[in-house]
């Protein structure tokens, strides 16, 4: 193992994002090198710190809590404070630990800059998609969909509500598209704040008459009492905070915006 090292650094990717590389095996003479580069950073406008431990062999308990009390500091002026790559033996250890309840970590930097984007710079996912247009591919559609809202911090109750969503927009394109072997396309995207679903279809050219209709069938969604289908404009106008459509000779486009109910 190398000479034990401690060093400070801006992560060229992110330059609010320090890296603090440490290596060899990390001792309790190490802590006040450490605490100091730490305490310092907010001076230095770096609010975010990611300690590297790729290069550690052992790590004494002292150290570990040394870091916890720089990461509630930290925590106290706004800032974060993460770990990276660990060792198989070392991330056991600190797993033992309770480590890995305290901070986040991530196996590698790439891991960590698309996690920190979304947090702190609320970047946005974004996925386009041609589906066939055939009511079959619509249950994985919307399945693929929650999935990435569960899985990005969104409750299971707004990831129902989009899949409803998406099941309507999905088969009234399927139902109104044309020719009906071709395709639609979705685009959807999301971030932390709100969610944004456009769904295209093609169409029979519509005369400037017809597609007059369609968009008032969209302004003023109305639903006969013993109509099976055509509940899905005034179900989406409920469900949405705002929904607006594009209406052309031969191309319809329904957007659909949902806000984040918990933040």
């Amino acid at each position: 193992m190398n000479v034990p090292q401690v060093s400070l650094e801006s992560l060229a990717e992110e330059p609010s994002v320090s890296v603090l590389r440490l290596s060899g095996d990390i001792g309790i003479e190490h802590i006040s090198g450490i605490v100091q580069r730490v305490d310092a950073l907010p001076e230095n406008k770096r609010a975010h710190l990611l300690i590297d431990l790729s290069a550690v062999g052992f790590l004494s308990s002292p150290v570990v809590g040394a870091l916890m009390g720089c990461r509630e500091r930290l925590s106290r002026k706004g800032c974060s404070i993460s770990l990276l790559s660990p060792r198989p033996e070392l991330a056991e250890k600190l797993e033992l630990m309770g480590v890995n309840l305290v901070f986040r970590h991530y196996r590698t930097k790439e891991d960590f800059l698309k996690d920190f984007r979304w947090e702190a710079r609320e970047e946005s996912r974004k996925l386009q998609l041609q589906i066939p247009a055939r009511a079959g591919y619509v249950p994985a559609l919307r399945h693929l969909i929650s999935g990435l809202l569960l899985c990005k911090g969104y409750s299971s109750r707004e990831a129902f509500v989009l899949e409803s969503i998406v099941d309507e927009l999905s088969n009234n394109a399927i139902e109104h598209g044309h020719p009906p072997d071709k395709k639609f396309c979705i685009t959807f995207s999301f971030d932390k704040r709100h969610a944004r679903l456009a769904v295209t279809n093609s169409c029979p050219e519509l005369s400037p008459e017809e597609q007059e209709k369609v968009r008032d069938k969209f302004r003023n969604p109305r639903v006969e009492s013993d109509a099976f289908r055509g509940r899905g404009i005034a179900l989406i106008k409920k469900l949405s905070d705002e929904m607006t459509f594009h209406v052309e000779a031969r191309k319809i486009q329904v957007v659909v915006t949902k806000l984040r109910e918990e933040l």
